[in-house]
């Protein structure tokens, strides 16, 4: 690899599949209940199989700490705070430690728009629940994994594999975001939020 780092190289990959993820979710309204669960349900349907495909392939052992970063948990109480259930979802794929960088780097990536997000659902006083969007609220997950990111061996390291992760993390979003979509007659104020970095 060259002297771009690869954080670099994997937000040059993803910028179009960012934007058109945000224009997705950008008018759902989520400091309502109803914009809010379809926001959860959409998100449990893409993380979940990502954090268990991830898990299958050996994720703890690259990344020590991966049981304080994995989500879907705090995702599942939300859902169930809103007396929703958890989507279907169909299994993902991590082929190895090269994708899965840039998939993470998709994850972990995300937590800087669920700042954002949390503080838009706090602001409408709903008495939403925050646990998938606060996951992690003042323990640097996000400074930490890109230290970690940028201290992969060079040697060896397939960035074209990276990118192709953190495009189909993307993807397992935008998908999810898509089919789980409110009803365009339901929600029809324009939010402004961005779902991550």
């Amino acid at each position: 690899m060259s002297d771009i780092s690869l954080r670099d190289r994997l937000r040059a990959a993803t910028t179009e599949s960012h934007a058109a993820l945000d224009a997705t979710v950008a008018g759902w309204r989520i400091e309502t209940p109803l914009g809010y669960g379809a926001f959860l349900s959409a998100s449990a349907a893409a993380l979940a199989p990502l954090e268990l495909a991830l898990e299958r392939a050996g994720v703890a052992e690259w990344l020590p700490d991966w049981a304080h970063r994995a989500r879907r948990a705090g995702l599942a109480r939300d859902l169930a705070a809103l007396g929703l259930e958890a989507p279907p979802f169909a299994s993902a794929t991590v082929p190895d430690r090269d994708f899965a960088a840039g998939l993470l780097y998709v994850l972990e990536g995300s937590r800087l728009g669920a700042r954002f997000l949390a503080r838009q659902v706090r602001g409408a006083d709903a008495g939403l629940p925050l646990a998938y969007l606060t996951h992690g609220e003042g323990q640097e997950l996000w400074r930490s994994f890109v230290a970690w990111l940028e201290a992969i061996p060079k040697v060896g390291f397939r960035t074209d594999a990276a990118e192709a992760g953190a495009r189909y993390g993307f993807r397992c979003f935008s998908d999810a975001f898509e089919r789980l979509a409110p009803s365009p007659g339901s929600l029809n104020v324009r939010t402004g939020a961005h779902v991550r970095v």
